[in-house]
């Protein structure tokens, strides 16, 4: 689960954690829950330095280096292996509290910590995920990103067939179907982090995003792209009705 060549030298611990980030607010511009509220890797920047604070104040000794999402390790592999959850058919970590509707942190650090882990497990495959998803990526015998339309809907060119496939299943950016069909998500708890309750945006509209300044338009995780690609595919939309 580790990509040894970036790990910090003399690491010998990680933390895992989750960080759930649905509010239950739910919207009609086809983009994704989690492109909703501001992009997640600020909240995980002010988390850090808080963490690090305490961490460097308690265990001067030691050093901490904290990462989400560009880490050095297989983070949903890692979270299994230490009973943050299971792995969907949809590829996805499904936490029993919160559901797949988490961001993953982790703290490597030098200090040599208790260690416990369980065997890694998959969901209840029930292939409702399967069954429902838009763009059949999700097999019985693995999954398929090429065509998962939340990965289409975040390609820098695309075909004709790709925006008449989005439009069709009324996508902008992301696909939350696998999510949102999953019996392992009914009874979920929504996120009570003020971040992500407080900061929640209605429906995008490719005139708002057009006219958005860049500072507020970084903000949000779909800006990695460009702001033309959620743009035109914000028109796609509103051009099929």
């Amino acid at each position: 689960i580790l990509h040894a060549h970036l790990v910090p030298e003399g690491v010998k611990s990680i933390v895992l954690f989750l960080i759930p980030y649905d509010s239950g607010e739910r919207f009609s511009d086809g983009v994704s829950v989690y492109a909703h509220i501001p992009d997640y890797h600020s909240y995980f920047s002010g988390l850090k330095d808080r963490l690090f604070k305490s961490l460097s104040e308690l265990c001067p000794e030691f050093h901490f280096y904290g990462f989400a999402d560009h880490s050095p390790i297989v983070e949903k592999i890692a979270c299994a292996k230490a009973g943050l959850g299971v792995i969907g058919k949809n590829s996805l970590l499904i936490n029993e509290r919160y559901g797949s509707y988490v961001f993953i942190g982790s703290i490597l650090t030098d200090a040599e910590l208790p260690c416990h882990t369980v065997e890694i497990r998959g969901c209840i495959n029930c292939e409702t995920c399967i069954k429902n998803c838009p763009g059949r990526a999700i097999q019985p015998d693995g999954f398929s990103t090429e065509n998962c339309l939340s990965m289409i809907s975040q390609k820098k060119i695309l075909t004709q067939s790709n925006k008449f496939l989005l439009a069709e299943n009324k996508i902008a950016w992301g696909c939350d179907r696998c999510q949102e069909v999953c019996p392992m998500n009914t009874d979920r708890m929504f996120s009570a982090i003020p971040f992500f309750k407080e900061h929640v945006h209605g429906n995008f509209s490719s005139e708002e995003i057009a006219q958005m300044n860049d500072e507020t338009f970084r903000s949000y995780a779909f800006s990695w792209r460009g702001r033309s690609r959620i743009t035109e595919n914000l028109q796609n939309l509103e051009k099929h009705g």
